[in-house]
């Protein structure tokens, strides 16, 4: 009987030991901030890039597929600069019961994993448009 409760109460112990632990969720919000703050810098050149695109579409000999190509990448380029800005207004409006403990670890996990997505995809358009514009511009200049 002693040899079955010492079993049992191992068993307890070594099974718990192993479960999963709660969240981190310092290192969670690091992470997903360290994507936002890899691109949040290069808002202003992005905002410069779009200006750029847009100068060249009155430049005398354009072709109105030119023009409209122009228009086009301004267009992502402001879609980028929007999604940046919904996503942290979205963060600043969501974000604080999950990092407070107040919602369960299951839900910290979905909120994070969704969060680190979106910011993923926001900074995946910022770099994007970067680079198309940066390419167009130096096409066609």
């Amino acid at each position: 009987m002693r040899n079955y409760l010492f079993l049992l109460s191992f068993s307890f112990f070594a099974f718990g030991a192993c479960s999963p632990k709660g969240l981190d969720v310092d290192q969670e919000v690091n992470a997903i901030f360290d994507v936002h703050d890899a691109v949040m810098p290069k808002m202003g050149e992005l905002m410069t890039l779009r200006k750029q695109v847009l100068e060249g579409v009155n430049r005398e000999g354009i072709s109105e597929e030119e023009q409209a190509e122009r228009r086009d990448l301004a267009k992502v380029l402001e879609e980028a600069q929007k999604g940046m800005m919904l996503w942290m207004n979205d963060w600043s409006k969501n974000a604080k019961p999950h990092i407070n403990g107040e919602t369960t670890t299951d839900e910290q996990r979905v909120f994070f994993d969704s969060e680190m997505q979106r910011v993923t995809q926001v900074k995946e358009e910022i770099n994007g448009s970067i680079a198309a514009a940066k390419q167009l511009l130096s096409n066609k200049q």
